[in-house]
């Protein structure tokens, strides 16, 4: 396992030991949005967490699979749709390991994901959302713009926006800020026969 990958797994196990300050448990308005407005489908929610964005889909009669690197995590969600009476699929892995394919979907979420990954390794990332995202789906990503601890590290850039366009469509980008007042960005992509 490279130095990031191991590093990263040691740093949100730790934060699963508590709740994270991004753990707020409650699913963003763009997508209960975007469940209105889209039929129900399967998804695939990456860096899941505890499960809440799965559970919103699942409430609203979607096929889940979640995706975190933190087992911890991946428990906490796990017991979450137990608890619900709910069924969901949740992986424990790295969603830059070759060996996971997770299937097709209608939707790919990512709230907070891609913007911790190193820029060499997003490549990579985009690639495997293209992989898993069915003709047709929407792949929704949320992230910070400029990095929390050195304001100089962009976390998603504009070239990241025009690398995911190289093999999907934009259909609708929403700059806006966290909680905390911090520049974050909404993408809104989709999967056109090319």
């Amino acid at each position: 396992m490279p130095l990031f990958r191991l590093l990263n797994w040691l740093t949100y196990n730790f934060w699963y030991l508590k709740r994270p300050p991004w753990d707020t448990n409650q699913s963003p308005p763009e997508l209960l949005e975007f469940i209105k407005t889209h039929p129900v489908g399967k998804a695939v929610d990456l860096g899941c967490g505890t499960g809440k964005n799965c559970l919103t889909l699942a409430e609203a009669g979607w096929q889940t699979v979640g995706v975190d690197l933190a087992l911890l995590a991946v428990q906490k969600a796990r017991n979450r749709f137990k608890l619900a009476g709910l069924e969901g699929r949740f992986h424990f892995g790295d969603i830059l390991d070759d060996r996971f394919y997770p299937g097709e979907f209608d939707l790919v979420l990512d709230i907070g994901c891609y913007h911790n990954l190193p820029v060499d390794l997003r490549g990579h990332y985009r690639t495997n959302v293209v992989r898993w995202l069915k003709i047709g789906g929407c792949f929704l990503i949320y992230g910070h713009r400029l990095s929390l601890r050195d304001e100089s590290v962009v976390r998603i850039s504009e070239s990241d926006v025009v690398d995911f366009q190289q093999n999907l469509d934009l259909l609708k980008r929403e700059n806006c800020h966290d909680r905390w007042g911090r520049e974050t960005i909404w993408l809104s992509f989709t999967k056109t026969a090319r």
